[in-house]
């Protein structure tokens, strides 16, 4: 599996999934669908530059609500985009049923 840097993952989530960043102990990403609705978030560590290894990007992909952590790979290097990312979210994670830690 390829390995995310984190500066790549963020920018990914913001930008393309319009996820709204807050900054807690970690940086916290709230993804909402298109009516505004949350339905799923994840969490990276905040600080310097690093290398999410597999099992951060097979965490964060399951956090997500992704199938797969190679869907995660594929959504940070544009090959999966927002609409097709958000159908396979909603599938997993029903609104009302996001992994939440406001």
């Amino acid at each position: 599996m390829a390995r995310l840097e984190s500066d790549q993952v963020d920018r990914a989530l913001r930008s393309k999934m319009k996820a709204e960043r807050l900054d807690k102990a970690d940086w916290f990403y709230k993804i909402y669908n298109e009516d505004g609705i949350f339905i799923s978030s994840t969490s990276i560590s905040k600080g310097s530059k690093e290398t999410l290894r597999d099992r951060r990007v097979k965490d964060m992909a399951r956090q997500l609500g992704l199938d797969t952590p190679q869907q995660f790979v594929e959504l940070v290097s544009c090959t999966l985009n927002r609409k097709d990312a958000l159908v396979i979210i909603e599938k997993n994670r029903p609104p009302g049923t996001p992994r939440y830690r406001g």
